[in-house]
């Protein structure tokens, strides 16, 4: 058997004072390193930039619900604002000046068209003269409806008598005191004059009948006639230009006593009772907008609730044009034109993380801000989520109650932290 080294082992006696010599040294350089650093520290700690809070502008992190919406301008225009035109032409006499109130159907301009007058009077001599006509043609229906029963009065007489001679010929006949021919010539005398007496009930009849359309087509001539003079009447009646709704008289388009043409415009009237406001939108909401969404308007000073009431399909100069219809303006005066704010509504988010806008978001595109903790300001990193005119949403990086720096960070953009002055 092979013996083990427990015979070369020594047990050694630890020696308690050398441990704590070691311990001490050890604690001594501890204090000399320290003492040493303390200048490179206060170094590094002045070197930090102070700013006085004054110049800042802080917000606190809040809960709450987050109405993500747009601010706008446009201009407040009559939601029916018909402008009135010429019915023919001629010389217009404006009745109301711009500003007056008008009812509706109320009498506000006049046109005086000589060449409607002279047409007119021209149809009704027309109109006379075929009246005159068809009374003539009555008259020489009737005179030729009394020739045709003529001709049949005497086809008749006719019939008769070559009936009763056709009767005479057979009983002498039969007494054989004719011959046959002569029996034979009165049978035909009858056929004659039956077949004379047929031509004429049909001439009787087709006459009877070409008499009434003839009639109908004079009676027709009339009507047509009649129907163009009463459309030249109302043209002419058209020239007393009434409003058609109740409102104020927006601007002349047409001088007084000027030559209008057809179809011109005359002048304005602005229906007060209901008005809608015209909003020019940034492109980049466009997706986003749709009928029906809240706005809430500013005029004034005064504040009005609408909606959407229409959304152009088409982008003009980087603007989408959107009709916003004023629901109530609660006696506020209103005027056609008129500059106006507006704040569409697209998405309410409930209590949600959001602190004030502020020129913050620009430094570091809205992924970093800096908070403020205990007189200290450090950047961190945060997300951002859906804005509105006043807040945006923050979905991470703070807590709610945090201070966050929310005015431009040009000042300090090169420092992670630095003291704040209170």
């Amino acid at each position: 058997m092979i013996d083990g080294t427990q015979s070369q082992d020594e047990l050694i006696t630890p020696n308690k004072t050398k441990g704590k010599v070691k311990y001490a040294l050890i604690a001594l350089l501890m204090t000399v390193m320290t003492v040493v650093s303390i200048p490179a520290i206060s170094q590094w700690y002045a070197g930090i930039k102070t700013v006085s809070y004054e110049q800042l502008l802080t917000a606190k992190v809040i809960r709450q619900d987050l109405i993500r919406d747009v601010s706008v301008s446009g201009r407040l225009v009559a939601a029916n604002a018909p402008q009135i035109y010429s019915p023919e032409p001629g010389q217009v006499t404006l009745l109301v000046k711009p500003g007056d109130s008008v009812d509706k159907l109320s009498l506000i301009a006049r046109i005086e068209s000589p060449e409607l007058d002279a047409l007119i009077a021209q149809q009704m001599s027309l109109l006379a003269q075929l009246k005159l006509e068809a009374d003539r043609g009555l008259l020489a229906d009737d005179e030729a409806q009394l020739d045709l029963e003529r001709s049949l009065d005497e086809a008749t007489v006719r019939l008769n008598a070559a009936k009763r001679e056709k009767l005479r010929s057979q009983e002498s006949f039969e007494k054989q005191v004719i011959s046959q021919l002569d029996y034979a010539r009165s049978q035909d005398t009858l056929l004659e004059a039956d077949l004379m007496y047929q031509h004429a009930q049909k001439r009787v009849e087709l006459a009877k009948k070409r008499l009434t359309f003839e009639a109908q087509t004079r009676d027709f001539a009339v009507k047509r006639q009649t129907q163009i003079l009463d459309e030249l009447k109302r043209r002419k009646r058209a020239l007393d230009v009434q409003a058609p709704v109740t409102g104020i008289v927006g601007n002349w388009l047409v001088q007084q006593k000027e030559e209008v043409a057809d179809a011109q415009a005359l002048m304005t009237i602005v229906d007060l009772s209901e008005y809608e406001a015209e909003l020019n939108v940034p492109e980049f909401y466009a997706d986003d907008l749709g009928i029906g969404l809240n706005v809430e308007l500013t005029l004034a000073g005064q504040r009005l609730a609408g909606k959407v009431s229409s959304v152009s399909p088409e982008i003009n100069q980087n603007q989408v044009a959107v009709r916003v219809k004023v629901s109530s303006h609660n006696g506020t005066k209103l005027r056609q034109n008129q500059r106006i704010n507006g704040r569409i509504e697209f998405e309410k988010k409930p209590q949600v993380l959001q602190v004030k806008r502020g020129p913050f978001l620009n430094a570091y595109g809205g992924k970093k801000a800096f908070i403020i903790a205990e007189n200290v300001a450090d950047l961190r990193e945060i997300k951002t989520g859906a804005s509105s005119v006043e807040y945006i949403e923050l979905t991470a990086g703070v807590e709610e109650g945090d201070e966050i720096i929310i005015s431009d960070y040009e000042a300090f953009s090169q420092s992670q932290t630095f003291n704040i002055d209170k």
